[in-house]
């Protein structure tokens, strides 16, 4: 099936470098502003259309929950590890962390920013002269530095086949899983050489045995 308007198939699906592009990318459009309004039913054509996807936002969050843990928040940090993103988010420019979004890509999923060129990673590329994108399951419109909701910036996570997640979590997202069942990360948190020398020793496996 050709899931997306103008699509190019692609075969692959996100790996650490793309989730770590995707966090980059949503850093940039996100840092520093403040979720001016939300919108958190399916968009742009496909056959779910102004339905809330209670697949993809997991974990029997409702709209109503959503729009109250997510309005008027500000962006204040975010982060990965491996392949689970999230955002922190807070009452305050500058202040503390109330809450996060925690975003799984899954095979298909991805985050597009208005504007910027769309990850080449997803299995159906995106139909980037249309907005929103098809699939949209949640966009987020972000006011400017200063809180000014006009003109904004606008993202939006699409996922045709629906195994990406959006879960919500408080101040502490390690608190429960999916993070807290997480090792440490290759890229952000590698292990000290004296660590992973330990590791190896536990393991008695002759180094040329021992995994990539």
């Amino acid at each position: 099936a050709d899931f997306q308007r103008g699509a190019k198939p692609c075969a692959t699906m996100p790996e650490l470098p793309e989730v770590e592009a995707q966090r980059s990318t949503i850093e940039a459009a996100t840092l520093g502003r403040r979720i001016a309004t939300l919108i958190a039913v399916e968009q742009g054509g496909g056959p779910r259309d102004g339905q809330f996807d209670d697949k993809v936002i997991a974990e029997e969050v409702t709209p109503d929950v959503l729009a109250i843990t997510l309005q008027d928040r500000w962006v204040l940090g975010v982060r990965r590890r491996g392949k689970q993103l999230w955002l922190e988010l807070g009452e305050s420019k500058g202040g503390a962390c109330c809450a996060c979004l925690l975003i799984h890509m899954g095979m298909t999923g991805a985050v597009i920013v208005q504007g910027v060129a769309a990850p080449v990673y997803k299995s159906f590329a995106v139909d980037e002269t249309a907005w929103p994108p098809r699939f949209t399951k949640l966009e987020l419109l972000m006011a400017d530095a200063a809180g000014v909701s006009a003109p904004c910036v606008r993202l939006a996570f699409t996922d045709p086949r629906r195994f990406g997640r959006v879960l919500l979590r408080g101040a502490d997202p390690f608190s429960r899983p999916p993070l807290s069942a997480l090792a440490a990360d290759p890229v952000t948190d590698p292990p000290s050489a004296e660590a992973f020398a330990s590791v190896l020793r536990r393991g008695g496996a002759p180094p040329q045995a021992a995994p990539p």
